[in-house]
């Protein structure tokens, strides 16, 4: 849940900054409020970056067994990221 608030915050706000030093002074922001409120560590709690999250790409799976079909529309992180390239191409 944490990482999914950071992921709100950086699409709803740091997206519309337009300076690279107010892109930095953010993430200082979200990097101590995480500390502060929640107790976590920005660098070891995000460890693929950006933080992104979507439902466009399946990466869950039933009971985590990657043999079996993932499910769909599940708003999840993107972790993968060559499969979220993937699909990004095909749908284009």
């Amino acid at each position: 849940m944490v990482k999914l608030w950071a992921h709100e915050c950086l699409r709803v706000f740091s997206d519309r900054l337009v300076s690279i030093a107010d892109r930095e002074a953010f993430q200082e922001m979200i990097s101590a409020k995480c500390k502060e409120k929640f107790k976590r560590d920005w660098e070891k709690l995000v460890q693929i970056k950006p933080l992104l999250f979507a439902s466009f790409t399946p990466l869950i799976y039933p009971e985590g067994d990657t043999t079996k079909k993932p499910w769909n529309d599940i708003y999840c992180e993107l972790t993968d990221r060559k499969k979220v390239s993937k699909i990004a191409e095909d749908s284009l």
